[in-house]
């Protein structure tokens, strides 16, 4: 399709808001993107850009996913798969919000469990077995392209485990103020570091479900039982989202439905509850259990390659 049936479509379609955003993020995406320019804009120049686009596109949610939430790693207990939606701040409404499979059933919990718990050599665990295969059949794992890439992989996840357990969880933020820690090197799941937090979808009913960034960094910080650890949301289901617009809304507590009150203390709403409304908060009640599939989604390409 040309540029301009497609400018024609979006427009007729979505509005000309739609397009101006689309057409500055074409602009943006075919040359600073490339250039790799936009890695280097400051947090607050790429905080202010989501926060534009949230308010030109009524699919995006108002919560900007430059500013990760802080949650208990254990409240993660399912992973999304390698299908869509992953698109930073969006809003989607629909039954896309089913989990692919317990995040500690993957290959990569596993094998980094029996690694850091059990003194597992690398070559005994799943995960190097299946790399080293893939590379015997001429079909490497993109990240780990020769043995010695394969080699060198690993030895960056012991680098990890070893760093998170004597300094805890440091974030992008964090490594960005470091002169000897840059990320934008390891950069390769996000526009910009900031952005490469560990990832999660919101479910309709508030459940944070791991998708994109961050596979063994999660698994670290369970392994590691650490208390809090940040997460960058890209997706939320609109009935979600729904519930944040409702608390915004809302001048008091009293004003609010069952649902909302029942979610004050979720980790999601932090930015929009004030302080004082927390003590009206009532127990929500127990998540659904999922009948999830349990198929595997180590091998995607969502797992980057760790950093410190």
């Amino acid at each position: 399709m040309s540029l301009v049936h497609r400018s024609s479509r979006i427009l007729r379609e979505d509005g000309v808001l739609s397009l101006l955003w689309r057409s500055v993020r074409f602009v943006w995406t075919t040359t600073v993107w490339r250039q790799e320019l936009v890695q280097r804009l400051p947090v607050w120049a790429l905080e202010f850009a989501f926060d534009v686009r949230s308010r030109l596109l009524s699919s995006m949610s108002d919560a900007n996913p430059a500013r990760p939430i802080g949650i208990d790693p254990d409240e993660i207990e399912y992973y999304h798969g390698s299908d869509d939606p992953w698109r930073l701040g969006r809003v989607l409404d629909g039954d896309w919000d089913e989990p692919e499979g317990r995040f500690e059933q993957t290959t990569v919990y596993r094998s980094l469990e029996a690694r850091f718990l059990e003194g597992v050599d690398w070559a005994e665990t799943e995960l190097y077995t299946e790399y080293r295969d893939r590379l015997e059949r001429g079909d490497p794992y993109w990240r780990c392209t020769t043995e010695a890439e394969l080699e060198a992989y690993f030895e960056r996840i012991d680098d990890l485990y070893e760093s998170m357990a004597e300094e805890g969880y440091r974030s992008q933020r964090e490594l960005l103020a470091d002169g000897d820690a840059d990320p934008r090197g390891e950069n390769t799941d996000a526009v910009h570091p900031v952005v490469q937090e560990i990832g999660v979808n919101v479910y309709r009913d508030g459940e944070l479900v791991k998708k994109g960034a961050g596979f063994h960094r999660l698994a670290i910080a369970k392994l590691l039982d650490l208390e809090e650890i940040p997460v960058t949301v890209r997706v939320r289901h609109a009935d979600w989202q729904a519930v944040r617009d409702e608390i915004r809304a809302a001048s008091s507590p009293e004003e609010l439905g069952d649902r909302a009150r029942a979610h004050l203390e979720h980790p999601d709403l932090q930015d929009v509850v004030p302080e004082h409304w927390r003590a009206s908060t009532i127990e929500p009640t127990d998540r659904p259990d999922r009948e999830a599939s349990q198929t595997d989604d180590s091998e995607d390409d969502d797992v980057p390659v760790p950093r410190r």
